[in-house]
């Protein structure tokens, strides 16, 4: 079972055998005696919660969940898959929300805790037919809307799949260890609910192929996305992020990535 580890020790840039990370709005999801990934990892979290889920499948198989989530409808996605890969009670842990009175904080906090009560066992034993669920949720441990998303390693969350213990450990990453698409992935969070059909949210193991990247970048050109290359950081920050004055130090850089990438690719495609 996984148990949780608080710490307040500075971020290191040793990584662990296994290390995997685990971008915004994506998921990643391990049976624990059939991975290579012995640590699943997201960071950047203001707004958005990052979710750890623990149970088994049908196969009787320990299985983890990771997933980094935005808004209400990638949260609707990631309970979907919740359904279909959990069997039996499912523990769940996670961090994020903040700052607490931000409007985008309290809406992700609703979506999930709304979700956690209509799932729990309670519920189903008072409100549901008799016939139990083939899942339901037995234990919770969150960190919701406790502050500066900068403080107290409170935008870091992660899985040590070893130890098995879930912690807000932080870890020194480059850009290029975030996002090793040079710039996709923000593409990615940004523009996979505006292209038709929409992609709710994107399987960490999975690359992009090409006919994705293709509509992420015509979505962004619709949006005008290459301004940011002549937009000052402060004009950045303050139209593209819902926490503004708490946003990671890197944000501007990654969205100024993403551009670049969608520049780049116009040049070379004829866009």
């Amino acid at each position: 079972m996984l148990t949780l580890k608080r710490t307040t020790s500075a971020p290191t840039t040793t990584l662990p055998e296994g290390f995997h990370y685990v971008s915004q709005d994506n998921y990643c999801l391990v049976r624990l005696n059939d991975t290579d990934k012995k640590y699943l990892y997201s960071d950047s979290a203001t707004s958005c919660i990052i979710v750890v889920m623990a149970g088994r499948n049908a196969d009787d198989q320990e299985i983890v969940m990771l997933s980094h989530l935005s808004r209400k409808v990638r949260y609707d996605y990631f309970f979907n898959l919740v359904g279909a890969h959990f069997v039996g009670p499912v523990h769940i842990w996670g961090q994020g929300g903040n700052p607490p009175l931000a409007e985008a904080s309290n809406d992700n906090t609703h979506t999930l805790m709304g979700w956690l009560m209509t799932h729990s066992l309670d519920n189903f034993r008072y409100n549901a037919p008799a016939d139990k669920p083939s899942w339901w949720v037995e234990q919770v441990t969150l960190s919701l809307g406790q502050g500066d998303p900068n403080e107290c390693h409170r935008d870091d969350f992660g899985v040590d799949l070893t130890t098995m213990k879930v912690s807000n450990q932080a870890f020194d990453l480059t850009s290029e260890q975030r996002d090793p698409t040079g710039g996709v992935q923000t593409l990615f969070a940004v523009f996979g609910m505006k292209i038709y059909p929409p992609v709710w949210l994107w399987k960490s193991t999975r690359p992009f192929d090409d006919a994705l990247i293709t509509r992420l970048v015509n979505a962004a050109n619709q949006d005008n996305w290459t301004q940011i290359l002549s937009m000052t950081d402060e004009e950045i920050l303050h139209t593209y992020s819902s926490t503004p004055e708490w946003e990671v130090p890197w944000f501007v850089e990654t969205l100024k990535e993403s551009a670049q990438f969608v520049d780049n690719w116009n040049k070379t495609n004829g866009g």
